[in-house]
């Protein structure tokens, strides 16, 4: 497989005093052409901070400075101008994001935000009813002529995914596509982008917390906790045979409750002391299998095999 992304020491630090902002650690990951990443972890782990850093997508009060190295189809996008990283975003990196009522413009009519994701407003009428039709909008003439207000959720998100892939894009980043619409639309719409993907040969970063999502589409899986990936490696193995303590028990956890558990509540865990130095082990304090290292030393990644690593020191 023909690798498209590679993240090298990504790392997205905060300015504010306080540092109330997530922040992500030294993150390196490969993503293959037409391979879908599955990026799991808890709410407030780093994975949509790590995702919009992939192109810089920070607004100036949210105060976060971005550190390494990225690489989409060989060429380095890290140093890129903001010009240059807009012009990318346009064409070759799309975003489908958790609330699309929140990300359209109210104040423009959908025919123009699509034609403006196409790259130009000129885009005939036919081909953007024809994207519509794409994503399973049966009276597309009449949702172009619409305002997003005028839409369900489900309908919204929907224009969001054509939006995302009418320029044909090498990555499409999914993040939480379905937490804002019904169960009863999950579903289909989990099952609509896999179908656009592998037909149109696009690579996928999914971020989810649910691991049932990740185990149906994901081909790989990055758990991150707290910042850090914990654990990488092909699909798989990751569900039969989990390396790292957090992911072992959200594997044992997942036969109850399909959806992310707090490791707090899971059995055979007993939460540890609260305080953390700087340098310690972030899972340390919950988990089971933690000795004195652990509360001095982060480990590094450690490589098992050529497709498979584990951020812990006990993981044998």
């Amino acid at each position: 497989m023909a690798q498209l992304l590679e993240v090298r020491h990504l790392s997205v630090l905060s300015s504010r005093a306080d540092e109330g902002s997530p922040v992500v650690h030294d993150v390196s990951f490969i993503l293959g052409s037409g391979e879908i990443l599955g990026l799991l972890g808890e709410s407030g782990s780093g994975k949509t901070i790590l995702s919009r850093a992939l192109t810089r997508i920070f607004s100036d009060h949210e105060m976060l400075q971005v550190q390494g190295e990225v690489e989409l189809d060989g060429q380095p996008i890290h140093a890129l101008s903001e010009q240059a990283l807009m012009s990318l975003r346009r064409c070759k990196i799309r975003y489908v994001f958790q609330e699309p009522l929140a990300a359209l413009n109210p104040l423009a009519r959908v025919r123009t935000q699509l034609a403006n994701a196409a790259r130009g407003n000129r885009t005939a009428q036919e081909q953007l009813a024809a994207a519509l039709a794409t994503v399973g909008i049966t009276d597309p003439n009449e949702v172009l002529r619409s305002y997003p207000h005028q839409l369900s959720t489900g309908m919204a998100q929907r224009v969001m995914i054509a939006m995302a892939i009418l320029p044909s894009p090498m990555l499409l980043v999914a993040d939480e596509p379905t937490s804002s619409v019904d169960v009863s639309l999950r579903r289909h719409l989990l099952e609509l982008l896999a179908s656009i993907q592998k037909k149109q040969m696009m690579s996928m970063i999914l971020i989810t917390h649910d691991l049932q999502v990740a185990r149906q589409y994901a081909d790989r899986i990055l758990l991150m906790y707290k910042g850090r990936v914990v654990e990488s490696c092909p699909r798989d193995e990751f569900f039969t045979r989990p390396l790292h303590p957090y992911a072992q028990i959200l594997i044992r956890t997942s036969d109850t409750d399909h959806r992310f558990l707090s490791p707090t509540h899971s059995p055979g865990v007993t939460a540890g002391s609260s305080a953390r130095p700087a340098t310690a082990c972030r899972f340390a304090p919950l988990c089971p299998k933690v000795q004195g290292n652990c509360l001095i030393t982060e480990p590094p990644m450690e490589t098992v095999s050529a497709t498979h690593e584990v951020r812990c020191l006990y993981w044998k």
